[in-house]
């Protein structure tokens, strides 16, 4: 895997995600659609879903194209409505850190249509910008899984050894000791703000540089899990930084998260979770839009992107930034023309708009899109979410919130009532 420099560039940690997967029951991805752009009727979409495809041996290609990247701004932005959105203000009793109040259902009464945006690694400055801004024209908050590896740099990269691994080894690059006080204001403003933090482990080991997740036993996930809260805590005294410097990030916050390359098994990890207070996860993924479920025997919420036709196809995959690039141009940018990228972005903004129909108008199940901070592909998948969540975040019964504020609400309905919900058939098709 290609290393890339964090000050200028996305590090792209979880950037094999989910193409070959063992918690994915098939390989797949979504999307949505922009309403600001066409897709144009001769595109096609290279591949056929098939179960862990291709995995292992393309997930190291993740970061090599050298395509020229371009900075494209999300187009359309929605009117705000008053109301439509948020409850109420984050100082109203029960309010959620982002000011969404959960509410339980009256009878006959619909369910909200929730959106939940996450990001894995998060530890690109100019992406935190870049989703800061997009805070300021909608009601939107989202989640970010943070590498623990980011809370140390190349000078003290050996206070962390993975399962299996050397000590100072991981499959993403190490920042530089000036990054970490940067990376630190990202995340205090994040939380300020009312964005939820969760974890995505620490050094991204996988199965192209094993033992990785599909390896490791329930030991070898409390170990990452004890370092991950161990270099979130101790990270002013791991790298020497001054107390005006301040990670304002408790642990007992630190509720969900989502594996390297969605690598794992739900026997090993899970009762590491619970052993560490955790709630979700967010790695299985299921056929179809529909409601998460617990775990019985550990109380986890999984709460996993769901597999779904990309736009214009019968293609299922899942909804994972990686895996879009993976389908439309083999994960690598080389070649790719600036009017390409920009039809693969518009016709995954067209996916989750599909996405978005189907369920609004069907079951009413969360919509759960993973994303990475990258540039991959000219921006496409960045530029794809953001207009995605500029023309619906906003609108009558549509809530953009953390997975913090689906589990307040799932956990306050009456559990008959959420039965019927979870009892629904998935949404398979475009609404």
């Amino acid at each position: 895997m290609s290393r890339r420099s964090w000050r200028t560039r996305a590090r792209f940690a979880g950037m094999a995600a989910a193409v070959s997967v063992s918690l994915v029951v098939s390989a797949c991805t979504s999307s949505s659609s922009d309403q600001a752009v066409t897709v144009t009727s001769n595109q096609t979409v290279a591949g056929t879903s098939s179960g862990n495809s291709a995995a292992g041996s393309t997930s190291k290609s993740a970061a090599t194209g050298k395509g020229t990247t371009t900075r494209t701004s999300p187009t359309s932005k929605p009117t705000k409505t008053a109301g439509t959105t948020t409850a109420a203000t984050s100082g109203a009793p029960g309010a959620m850190p982002d000011g969404f109040v959960p509410t339980k259902l009256k009878a006959g009464e619909k369910a909200p249509q929730f959106i939940v945006v996450s990001f894995d690694g998060v530890g690109w400055h100019e992406k935190w910008q870049y989703w800061f801004d997009i805070m300021q024209k909608v009601p939107f908050h989202f989640t970010g899984f943070l590498s623990g590896t980011y809370m140390l740099s190349t000078a003290t990269k050996t206070k962390y050894q993975g399962p299996g691994h050397g000590p100072g080894k991981a499959s993403i690059s190490w920042a530089e000791p000036s990054d970490i006080p940067v990376e630190i204001a990202d995340i205090n403003k994040s939380l300020a703000e009312g964005n939820e933090i969760g974890t995505h482990f620490n050094g991204h080991f996988c199965s192209d540089n094993a033992p990785g997740g599909n390896d490791w036993n329930t030991a070898d996930w409390n170990s990452e899990l004890d370092q991950f809260f161990s270099l979130v805590k101790n990270v002013n005294a791991n790298n020497n930084l001054p107390a005006s410097v301040q990670l304002n990030l408790p642990a007992s916050e630190i509720k969900g998260e989502r594996t390297p390359c969605l690598e794992g098994h739900a026997e090993d990890l899970f009762p590491a979770l619970k052993a560490h207070g955790m709630t979700y996860d967010s790695s299985f993924t299921r056929r179809g839009i529909s409601w998460p479920t617990q775990s019985k025997q550990y109380k986890i919420w999984q709460i996993g992107m769901a597999e779904f036709p990309i736009h214009g196809t019968n293609h299922f995959q899942i909804t994972m930034d990686y895996n879009f690039y993976y389908t439309q141009e083999n994960a690598s940018s080389n070649g790719v023309s600036v009017d390409q990228s920009k039809k693969d972005s518009a016709q995954v903004t067209a996916t989750y708009q599909d996405m978005y129909n189907a369920t609004y108008n069907g079951n009413r199940a969360p919509l759960i899109l993973g994303n990475h901070f990258n540039a991959w592909n000219n921006n496409a998948y960045s530029d794809a979410i953001g207009n995605f969540v500029l023309n619906n975040c906003g609108k009558p019964d549509t809530y953009c919130v953390p997975f913090r504020d689906l589990i307040a609400w799932m956990e306050m309905q009456d559990p008959a009532r959420l039965a019927q919900l979870q009892a629904q058939n998935p949404e398979l098709a475009a609404g």
